[in-house]
Order: structure tokens, then sequence, then C-alpha cells
């Protein structure tokens, strides 16, 4: 019996009974003792359930080591090849043998318990184990010391990383004062100081107001009182949490959103808004607090260990080629097998799905996540963990992030195939996945993104102009964008842009992906009207709230659109479109809600050629509603479509006319 057992000393009985006590209730313990007979009952140690398990297979998990031999490892030039190690192994058990005949039993209803195998922290290189056991305190001295070989070796090493470590503090930091905590924090202004600083990048969580109280936000009347002192019990945990951090790591200054901007003063927003590339992408380190879903919960605490862990020796077989070994590992539950990995801790935390922090991960060099229960490292070269995970390949940074305080020279920019200056598809694909974030304020939509049109402008577009979220020279390909799911998509509340931008809907956003094959051809028939006929338009440095752009364009007023109840609802370019009695094209209105059948117009942005195989699922042209009919004409955006082949000619015969889109 486990429990027996585990008295007795086995560890992995131990660690095997907590498991399955963890994964079967009471209740179900209970009612499994009563498929018991009294004489089977009676020979147990107690009364109550002492980890009967029966175990029916064993699952390994096997790995390369060789993806966790850090960079310091590296230099000690070890001719090794990879070997095949186990880093998790899995029971399938059922928590009491039933009277039930085995062959009986419902296999969904056993359950798998994992164990992760680790070794000790800075491993043997040799070693095939390269997992390592996570410390209990996430500023363990285990874990200082790897943060500060992990920056080590990033600002020796990495090129692409150094870019921007002299320059100028932001406009105000929080100087947190000696590393023994002597004194309080405050709020300095830096003056164009040059030194090292840290950024935060947190949840403020919702109502923020609320969960961020007065006196922990520098506001206009508290603003000379915060260069005096910031007390560290006014502060969220969030903040205390950072400050600790950056003692720990033996630096002086940290930059947080909501103390070194000033809350009431919308000047002051928009100016440090507009920097806030300059503020991420010039820091030293930026912390995360990936574990805290508000300001207030903290980043620091650890609360999944009651999970034991067994230390148990595993010995290397001998072989004809290398003598046998004998190694010291520890087995550790694991509630869910890949609970813990960089894409569930990461990946897929609040944090990540929020709208602020989509520029500040793309912008930072370095950063530090404090996730549940693990550290995780990753800059613009590598990544890390406090486990040694494998890095994987960068893929939530784009080619241009990783470079972006480069020569603009080195990166691979160029026409494709067609002609299609590919540099724009960047854009496209950054703000189709920031479309998929959350915001507080409907009217941060353009903000939020401010840092990253600035950097995007710096290294690829220097001579553009930013149009509420896409760019002038290749504005009519921004504005053949789509909403993914349009029966979710509304209008945000708050800030409303142009109808034209992708920023005027809240909701999923894509960009059709260009067909790159000779034979496609991508003729725009629209252009504008001239040099200055588009107006308060915006850039990535000024918040504009309208816009108003006048091109020259073919376009017609449709019978009909439809909605076919046989398409389903989900399904795309589901409209019928009719004119002159006939179905010439299939769009979809961008929102569900303002779905309408009458007075709608078709404009056409570009010429689809005959047999196109990326058609008909490429828009080619939008979908309109006449605000007046003013000279020009005014219009609103409400959809997109695509002409079906047959009526691809729908525009020949008419003559291009001025049109004005709000």
């Amino acid at each position: 019996m486990l429990g027996t057992s585990a008295i007795n000393g086995c560890g992995i009985c131990k660690v095997l009974k907590d498991a399955v006590s963890h994964v079967y209730s009471e209740a179900e313990i209970a009612k499994a003792e009563k498929d018991y007979d009294a004489s089977i009952q009676s020979t147990w140690p107690t009364t109550t359930w002492n980890g009967i398990v029966e175990i029916y297979s064993f699952q390994f998990v096997m790995e390369d080591n060789h993806g966790r031999i850090s960079d310091l490892d590296n230099d000690l030039d070890l001719k090794r090849k990879p070997t095949k190690v186990v880093q998790q192994i899995g029971f399938q058990i059922w928590p009491y043998p039933p009277r039930r005949q085995h062959e009986d039993l419902d296999r969904r209803s056993r359950t798998m318990i994992w164990f992760n195998i680790y070794t000790a922290p800075r491993p043997d290189p040799m070693s095939p184990f390269q997992q390592v056991l996570p410390s209990r305190e996430a500023l363990s001295s285990v874990n200082v010391a790897a943060i500060v070989e992990w920056l080590s070796v990033c600002e020796k090493k990495h090129a692409n990383c150094r870019q921007n470590d002299q320059q100028s503090l932001p406009t105000r930091v929080i100087d947190v004062g000696p590393a023994d905590g002597s004194q309080d924090p405050r709020l300095i202004i830096t003056n164009g100081q040059i030194a090292p600083y840290v950024a935060l990048s947190h949840c403020w969580g919702r109502p923020s107001e609320s969960l961020i109280p007065k006196n922990a936000r520098t506001l206009s009347a508290n603003l000379e009182s915060m260069i005096k002192a910031i007390f560290m019990d006014s502060l969220p945990q969030n903040f205390q949490d950072a400050v600790v951090v950056v003692r720990a790591l033996s630096l002086r200054y940290l930059w947080i959103d909501a103390l070194c901007i000033i809350q009431d003063s919308e000047r002051d927003w928009e100016i440090e808004a507009s920097r806030m590339n300059d503020v991420y992408s010039s820091a030293y380190l930026t912390l995360v607090a990936t574990s805290a879903s508000s300001s207030i919960d903290g980043f620091l605490a650890r609360s999944e260990w009651p999970w034991s862990t067994a230390n148990v020796l595993f010995y290397e077989k001998a072989s004809s080629n290398a003598p046998g070994a004998t190694y010291s590992v520890w087995l550790r539950y694991q509630p869910d097998a890949s609970n813990y990995s960089r894409e569930v801790s990461v990946d897929q935390s609040t944090w990540n799905s929020r709208g602020w922090t989509y520029q500040e991960r793309l912008l930072s060099k370095r950063i530090l996540h404090f996730a549940s229960g693990r550290l995780f490292w990753e800059c613009r070269t590598t990544e890390g963990s406090e486990e040694n995970e494998p890095p994987r390949q960068l893929t939530y940074r784009s080619q241009w992030m990783a470079t972006e305080s480069s020569n603009v020279q080195t990166l691979t920019v160029y026409p494709d195939e067609t002609g299609y200056d590919n540099r724009y598809e960047q854009w496209y694909r950054l703000v189709s996945d920031y479309s998929k974030r959350q915001l507080s304020y409907d009217k941060d939509i353009l903000i939020a993104l401010k840092g990253l049109a600035n950097a995007f402008q710096r290294v690829y577009t220097p001579e553009d102009i930013y149009l509420f979220g896409v760019w002038r020279n290749d504005l009519f390909r921004g504005l053949l964008w789509m909403t993914k799911d349009s029966s979710l998509a509304v209008r945000p509340s708050q800030g409303r842009c142009p109808s034209w931008s992708w920023a005027s809907v809240k909701g999923e956003l894509e960009w059709p992906s260009r067909n790159t094959a000779r034979h496609c051809h991508y003729n725009y028939t629209v252009k504008i009207a001239g040099p200055e006929q588009y107006r308060t338009l915006g850039n990535p440095g000024t918040i504009a709230t309208s816009g108003t752009i006048i091109m020259e364009g073919k376009y017609l007023r449709l019978d009909t659109v439809t909605e076919p109840p046989e398409w389903g609802a989900l399904l795309r370019f589901r409209l019928d479109i009719v004119s002159g009695g006939q179905l010439v094209a299939n769009g979809a209105f961008d929102i569900d809600s303002e779905i309408q059948s009458d007075d709608v117009w078709i404009l056409q942005i570009e010429v689809q050629g005959p047999g196109d195989s990326r058609f008909p699922y490429h828009p080619t042209c939008l979908l309109l509603k006449q605000v007046n009919g003013g000279v020009p004409c005014t219009f609103s955006r409400v959809g997109y479509c695509a002409l079906n082949e047959d009526h691809i000619q729908l525009f020949d015969s008419i003559d291009p006319r001025m049109i004005q889109l709000i």
C-alpha cells in the first residue's frame, strides 16, 4: 500500500500517493472503499484510505538534452553527442482495483499522473539530465544567480540585444534606493541622464482606478510628494515586487507607467505614450508580471508548492564505449503535463492577451517573465528558463523587431515576384495578432500600438505617413482588411476611427496572404485625388480621432445584398451581391449587427484577373453606405467583397469619379 510504503521511506510511493490524493476527492475514495469485502478491509493498517493504486501502463517523454546546453556550456567546447533522456514519466492508474474484471474498465476513466524528472541547479554539462528543479522562492539565491548569468551572457555575446543600452533615461523613473532597502523609493526627473533602467510590464486589472489607488499613481497634485518619497506599503503588490527585484539585481532605476506618467494630464500621457517604443526598447531589462492578472496580485509569491519531490538514483547502464554512471535526480508531481511550459505559462497568460502588452513584449530587448512557479527569459537572440527548458525559435518576434535598431540595409526587404513591396506584410501580420487582444478602453486601440508604429516607421518606412493604422504608400492594400468573425465584431465605444481603418472595428482581423505566383497581378483602380487630399490622418507621434480620404475610383449602387440561410453564419464571403439583376459578387459585412440590404454601394479597389487562383477568397472591392450625396459623394465602409469570375468586367464601362471616405 502506498501510505505504508511512504511511511517506510519509499520516496516514489510518497509522491505517487500525494498525486493520487490530489486527483481523487475524499468522496471518490470513500466510494472506492465500498467496493471491497470486509475481509479485505480488515487487512488494512487503518480504517481510512491508505493509497491502494493499480498501475496499468507507463508513458515516457524523451528529449534531446542538447537543447538545454546553455551559452556558457557551449564555451566548454564539449564533444558530446545529443543524448535522448527521459524528461517526464507518466503512470496510468486506477485508485483501487474494483471487483469487476479489468477488461471491463472504461479506459477513459483511468487517470494519467505525470512526474517531471529534475536535476540539481547548475547541472553537470556531462550529465544526461539537464532539466533543473525549480526553486521554492522566485528570488532564491540560485535564481538570482541565473538571472545575473542570463544578463551577462546577453550583454557580452548578443549583438542584437546590445543596441540602445546607453540611451537616456525616460522622462521620469523611480530610484529604488540601495539594495538593502534602507531608503524609500522616489520619483526622479532624469533630464537626459544616461543609466541602465528596468521597465515593468503588467496588467492593471479592471477597474483600474480601484485597483491602483490614487496614492500609488502619479497625479498633478501629488507629483512633488512622489519626488520626495514613495512608501512601499502604499503600492500595489506588483509594484512592490518590481522594486524588490530591481534591488536584488543591484540596479537602481525602475520605470512603471502608473508612476512615471502623470495619469491625470492628457498632454503628458500623449507625449509619453508616443515615446513608448523608446521606453521598452532602451530598457536594460523588462520585468513581466506574467502570473498576475491585476496590479494587486503580485508575482513573486509561489503558491503551487505543496507538491512533494522524491530524490532517486538513476543508473546509466554501461556499454562497450562508456562505463556506467549513477545520477541523483528528483521526481516531482506535475498536475498537468504541460501546465507550466512556456506556451501555457507565458503565451496563454492573461498578461499576453492584453493589448498594451503586445508592443511591450515585441519592443523589449531582454525580458524576465515571473510566471506561476517558473522564471522564463527571452531576448532578441535566445530564450532560457528556470527549468533550463530548451529555447524555441523566436516565433513571436518578426525579423524586423529582432534587428530594429540595426542598419536598415541588413533587413531582407525586397519586392516579390509580382513587384509588391513585401515589407508591409510584416505590419499586417502584427495588426492581425494585435487584433486578437483585449483593451480595457476602446480609445486605446491605436495608442497602444503607437510604439510599434514608430519602430516600424524608423526601420522600414521612414519616408511614409501613418494613416490610422495603415501606411500611405500601401494605402489601398491596407483598406482590404477583413473581420475574421463578423458575428463577434462590434464598433468601439470610444475614440472611433474612420470607417475605412481597421481600427474602426473591435474584433479579430486579417489580411489575405498575397499570392506571389507570377500570373497574379495587383493593379489598383483607385488613386488619391491629390497629394493634399487626405485630412487629419495623424501619424505615430500624434493622436487623431477622425480622417477623410478623397479618392478617384469606380463605384456603383447595388440592387440587393442578401445572406442565403444555407451558407451559415461563420462562412466567409457569404453575402450574395446583386447588380443589374445578376449575382456579381460575394462578400461580407464588417459587423453582422449592421447588416442592411438597401443603399449599399460597391467600390473597386483592385483589378481581378481572369482565372486568378487567389479568388474568390481575396477581397478586391469595398461595400459602402452613402452618407450624403454632395460633391464628392461621401461614403462609409460597411464590408468587403470579391467579384465572381463571370463578372470581373463589371466596372469596365464605368468612368472613375471622385469619392470621399470617412
